[in-house]
Order: structure tokens, then C-alpha cells, then sequence
């Protein structure tokens, strides 16, 4: 299954459909901040969850994508800027073995005790050396995939044992 992970687009408009349209993914995550309403017409195709900048309600804080081992969040809530401990601690409770989230705009991939934290980075404004990212993963081929906004790719990586 291919699943586009995308997160913190700050009210950027259109962004997330050019994403989606040119990925084509069987499954797509929002890991918050977009700053629209949940019922937004960008936001209908992702699963979606709140983010710290996000005020609309209806956002659940967390969610799990069950056949392919996703847990996903936006990170906040759970410390991710000190550690990714909790974060990997709750995923590992769900049954997952990805624990996706946002929030810090670093695109990042550590394994912590047998689960995958992975962050996307941000499609708007990045805050480390990657530029502006979204990460697509092949749970077939256990690969993640960085991607620049400009929809060039910038690294790959292997997941799994």
C-alpha cells in the first residue's frame, strides 16, 4: 500500500491536493496544523488529526491506520520535541509499528524500541536541511520516501528488520 504522509501546511492553500493528485496514494494522513476546518474540501481525502495550530474540534487527537501498522498524531501532545519515548510507547500500545507525527517541521526517521517514529516534514516551511517535504511509504516494500514539494525525490529508506 502507498501511503502519502504529509503534515503543517500553515493555511497554505492547494498545496496538499497538488500532493495527493500527483502522488496518487491508496491512503493519505495529515498530521496537522493545516489550519482549516476539518470538513475543509483539501482536507476530505486525509485522514486527518489535530495540530496545536488547528481550532477546529472535530479533529481527533490520534488515529490508526490498522492494516498497515500506522499510528499517527500530530506530536505535541506527547513531547516529541525533547523525546520520541512517548510518542513510540503509545503506538506500541495500538499494535503499530510506524508512530507517525508532525509538529516540529523536521523531517526525521529514528527507530526506538522496535516501532519507526517518522516525521514528514513540513510541505511548508522546513526546519532543518531537508527543504519543504512530504514522505510517501510503500508498506510493500517497508520503503519511506522523501520528497521536496516540488515533488523531486530526496531520500530513501528502509524500513523493517
Amino acid at each position: 500500500m502507498k501511503v502519502l504522509v504529509i503534515s503543517d501546511n500553515h493555511n497554505e492553500k492547494n498545496i496538499l491536493t497538488e500532493v495527493y493528485e500527483t502522488v496518487k496514494p491508496d491512503a493519505a494522513i495529515h498530521l496537522g496544523d493545516s489550519e482549516f476546518p476539518y470538513n475543509d474540501e483539501e482536507m476530505t481525502k486525509f485522514l486527518r488529526v489535530r495540530g496545536n495550530t488547528d481550532r477546529d474540534e472535530d479533529y481527533p487527537k490520534e488515529g490508526l491506520l490498522e492494516e498497515t501498522g500506522m499510528f499517527y498524531t500530530h506530536g505535541h501532545l506527547y513531547g516529541i520535541k525533547a523525546d520520541r519515548i512517548t510518542l513510540t510507547d503509545r503506538a506500541a500500545e495500538t499494535g503499530a509499528k510506524y508512530a507517525l507525527y508532525g509538529h516540529s517541521h523536521v523531517a526525521k526517521i529514528e527507530k526506538i524500541n522496535g516501532i519507526y517514529a517518522i516525521n514528514p516534514g513540513s510541505i511548508t516551511s522546513s526546519r532543518n536541511e531537508y527543504p519543504e517535504s512530504y514522505l510517501v511509504i510503500d508498506t510493500d516494500s517497508e520503503m519511506a520516501a522523501y520528497y521536496s514539494r516540488k515533488h523531486k525525490l530526496m531520500d530513501e529508506f528502509k524500513l523493517g528488520s
